[in-house]
C-alpha cells in the first residue's frame, strides 16, 4: 500500500515537478485497490466498512416534495425558514433541503461504494443502487428558492435564481460513487438516467453563466462558495461524460475554478474564513483531483492549494481551540472538524503539514475514504511542523503560538481586508490564551437560525472591539439580517495590521480600525504579547467638534463573576485564571455582564442556557472627543 501511494501521490513532494518526471494522480478506485492489497490497512479498511454497515441501516434518502416532508426521509428543515412568509417559506425550504440531501449523499453514497469494492457484498451495492436510481429522479439537483433565506426576498419573474450548492454536492455525490463502484456494477439503463441528469446539469450551469441569473455571477464573485459548488458540478459532470463530448463546457468550469483559486492569497488564505474552507476548499480541491486524475493538472498545483494546509493548521491554538473569526463556528476542539479535509489534501497532494498535523495535532485521518488511504502514508516528522506565527495579509490576521504542545501560550489579532466576506464586525478583535487556558476570547458563531445570531453575535458585542456610544442591540432580529447602530463598526471596514515585531518571544503590532466607523478620526490598537502578558493601547479620537461614549468589551474565559476594584481612572480586575488593569486618562466605568458564546469548552451553536461567559465592560463616564486606554493582562 504504502509503495503504491507514494508512486502515485506524493511525488510532488519528492520533487518530481522540478525534474519534469511525469506525475500520474490515481483515482479513489486505484486507491482502493492499494489499500484492498494492503495487510497493514486491514484495521483501517475495517472501520471504514463498519461505517458503511451503519448507514445501510438508515433509510434511503428520498427527496422532500412539499413543505411537510421536509425534515422526513432524512432530509433537514432550515430554522431560517419558519420565520418567512407562507408564500416563500416552502421554496426556501425546499431549495435548502436539496443541499442537506445532496451534501449527505456526497459522503454517504461514496462510502457505500468504496466498502462494497472493498468486500463485495451484494446487500452494499443494492443499497448503493436504491439511491442513486433515487437521485435520478432528482432534476435539477438544485430547486430554486435559496435566495428566499429573509422575509421580503422573492424569485426573479420567471422563478429561478440559478444553480448553487446542492448542485456541487450532488454531482460529487455521483461521480466519486462511479469512480469507485466496479465498472460492471450499474447496468446500462441506470447509467443513463444518471448521464441524462448530469447533461441536464451541465446545461443548467453553463446557461447560468452565460445569462448571467445568480448574484455572484453578475458580480464577478468567484470567492464564494456559491460560486465554488456549481463549478465543481460543472467540470466532474463533464468529466464523468467525457470532456472531447463537452469541451466548451469543460473549459467554462476550469476558467471559473481557477478564478476561485486565484481570488484567495497565494499563501493559502481561504478568504471566507476557517469555517467556510472545511467545505468550500474541499469543493475545490475534489475538483482538482478529479481533473488530475483525468490528466488534467492546472488547478492540482496551484500555489493556493500547496499552501492551504499551513494556513488552516495555523488556525490551531493551545488548549484544543481554534481561531474563529469569520463563521467559524465553536473554537473549542475546532481542529477535529479539520480531518476530512486534512485527510483529503494528504492523499491528493502529499502536503507534509497536512500529514504531520494529522499525526501531531488531531486524532489522526478522518473515518472516511480520503481518512483510509491518508492512514496509508508515511508519516511527517517534526521538520514538517509549520511555522509558530504568521502575518496573512490578504487574511487579516496575525496568530502566534509559543509551541505545539496543547498547554502553550497563544495570540490572535484581526484586521480587516476589504474583500472580506462571511466575517463579522471584529475588526482589531484580540484573542489570548495562557498555558493552555483561554483568557480573552470572542463570541463565535452559532447556527444561522439562532434568534441573537445578528444581535449578540456577528455584531461588534460579540468581540473585544471599539463601540462609539452605548446603545445596546434590539431584543430580536430577522435571521440574516445583521443589526447595525449609530457608533458599531461598519461592515466590511478595511483595518490594516503593521507588525513592528513578530518572533518567538511573542509579538508588537498595531491595527488601524479608523475606517471601521463613521465619525472616528482615529482609532489605532497597539498590541504586545508574550506567553503570559498582553498589553493593548487604544487611541481613540473622533471627528472634530464631535463627541461620544468610548465603549470596550473584553470578553472572557470564564463564566465566574469577576472582582473589580478602583475607581476614577485606574481599576484592577481579578479571577482565578488571570489579573487584569485598565487605565485612562479620563475617567472610566467598569462594569461585568453575562454574554453567550460558542467557543468556550462545553458551549455549543445551539444551547444557549449553557452558553455564558463574563465580559467586562469598559467606558469613558462621559462622552468624550479623544481618549486613551490602556488594558494589561497577566495570567496567573
Amino acid at each position: 500500500m504504502r509503495k503504491c501511494v507514494l508512486t502515485g501521490v506524493l511525488l510532488i513532494a519528492a520533487g518530481a515537478v522540478a525534474q519534469n518526471a511525469p506525475i500520474q494522480t490515481p483515482s479513489w478506485a486505484a486507491l482502493l485497490d492499494c489499500v484492498k492489497e494492503d495487510a497493514a490497512s486491514a484495521p483501517a479498511r475495517a472501520a471504514l466498512v463498519s461505517q458503511a454497515h451503519e448507514a445501510l441501516g438508515k433509510p434511503l434518502v428520498r427527496r422532500a416534495k412539499n413543505l411537510s416532508e421536509v425534515g422526513e426521509n432524512r432530509t433537514w428543515l432550515d430554522g431560517r425558514a419558519n420565520a418567512l412568509e407562507d408564500e416563500i417559506r416552502e421554496r426556501f425550504a425546499l431549495a435548502m433541503s436539496d443541499f442537506a440531501a445532496c451534501s449527505l449523499l456526497s459522503a454517504e453514497l461514496p462510502l457505500l461504494a468504496a466498502a462494497y469494492r472493498l468486500t463485495g457484498e451484494d446487500a452494499l451495492r443494492e443499497r448503493v443502487l436504491a439511491q442513486l436510481e433515487e437521485m435520478t429522479s432528482w432534476s435539477p439537483l438544485q430547486r430554486p428558492g435559496w435566495t428566499l433565506y429573509t422575509p421580503g426576498n422573492r424569485l426573479p419573474p420567471d422563478g429561478k435564481d440559478g444553480n448553487w450548492l446542492a448542485t456541487g454536492c450532488g454531482v460529487r455525490a455521483l461521480a466519486a460513487t462511479l469512480d469507485v463502484l466496479p465498472k460492471d456494477a450499474v447496468s446500462p439503463v441506470l447509467r443513463d438516467k444518471i448521464n441524462a441528469l448530469l447533461e441536464a446539469e451541465i446545461a443548467g450551469v453553463v446557461d447560468d453563466w452565460q445569462s448571467k441569473r445568480p448574484w455572484f455571477v453578475r458580480g464577478n464573485n468567484p470567492v464564494t462558495n456559491q460560486w465554488v459548488l456549481p463549478t465543481e458540478g460543472l467540470v466532474c459532470a463533464c468529466l464523468v461524460l467525457g470532456v472531447d463530448a463537452h469541451r466548451a463546457a469543460y473549459e467554462l468550469g476550469v476558467k471559473n475554478l481557477l478564478a476561485a483559486l486565484d481570488a484567495h492569497g497565494a499563501k493559502g488564505e481561504f478568504e471566507e474564513g476557517f469555517g467556510y474552507a472545511t467545505f468550500t476548499v474541499a469543493a475545490l480541491l475534489h475538483t482538482a483531483h478529479a481533473m488530475a486524475a483525468a490528466g488534467d493538472r492546472r488547478a492540482l498545483e496551484h500555489p493556493f492549494l500547496m499552501n492551504f494546509p499551513t494556513w488552516l493548521v495555523h488556525h490551531y491554538q493551545p488548549g484544543r481551540m481554534t481561531i474563529n473569526c469569520f463563521d467559524a463556528g465553536g473554537a473549542y476542539d475546532g481542529a477535529e472538524r479539520t480531518r476530512p479535509l486534512l485527510s483529503l489534501f494528504a492523499v491528493c497532494t502529499g502536503s507534509p503539514v497536512a500529514r504531520w498535523a494529522l499525526g501531531h495535532q488531531v486524532q489522526g485521518p478522518s473515518d472516511d475514504l480520503p481518512g483510509l488511504a491518508a492512514k496509508g502514508l508515511p508519516p511527517a516528522g517534526a521538520e514538517a511542523a509549520p511555522p509558530l506565527f504568521a502575518v496573512y495579509e490578504r487574511a487579516a490576521r496575525v496568530n502566534w503560538r509559543s509551541s505545539w504542545d496543547v498547554n502553550a501560550s497563544g495570540a490572535w489579532v484581526r484586521g480587516g481586508h476589504p474583500l472580506d466576506q462571511h466575517d463579522h464586525q471584529d475588526r482589531g478583535h484580540v484573542n489570548f490564551i495562557a498555558k493552555g487556558r483561554p483568557i480573552l476570547i470572542e463570541g463565535g458563531t452559532p447556527t444561522y437560525s439562532h434568534p441573537k445570531m445578528m444581535t449578540l453575535y456577528t455584531p461588534g458585542i460579540g468581540h473585544n472591539v471599539l463601540q462609539l456610544g452605548t446603545e445596546a442591540p434590539p431584543e430580536h432580529a430577522e435571521a440574516g439580517t445583521l443589526v447595525t447602530r449609530p457608533g458599531w463598526q461598519k461592515a466590511g471596514g478595511v483595518a490594516p495590521i503593521r507588525v513592528e515585531r513578530l518572533d518567538a518571544r511573542g509579538g508588537v503590532v498595531e491595527v488601524d480600525g479608523t475606517r471601521c466607523y463613521d465619525g472616528l478620526a482615529q482609532w489605532l490598537r497597539n498590541v504586545d504579547w508574550d506567553d503570559t502578558t498582553i498589553q493593548v493601547r487604544d487611541k481613540v479620537a473622533l471627528k472634530e467638534g464631535t463627541t461620544n461614549v468610548a465603549l470596550f468589551r473584553w470578553h472572557l474565559g470564564t463564566e465566574e463573576a469577576v472582582q473589580i476594584t478602583g475607581d476614577d481612572r485606574h481599576f484592577a480586575v481579578a479571577w482565578a485564571d488571570a489579573e487584569l488593569e485598565v487605565s485612562a486618562d479620563t475617567p472610566l466605568s467598569l462594569t461585568q455582564v453575562k454574554l453567550p458564546d460558542n467557543t468556550l469548552a462545553g458551549h455549543s451553536s445551539e444551547d444557549e442556557p449553557k452558553n455564558i461567559h463574563t465580559c467586562l465592560v469598559v467606558q469613558s463616564k462621559e462622552p468624550v472627543g479623544r481618549v486613551q486606554i490602556e488594558m494589561s493582562v497577566k495570567a496567573r
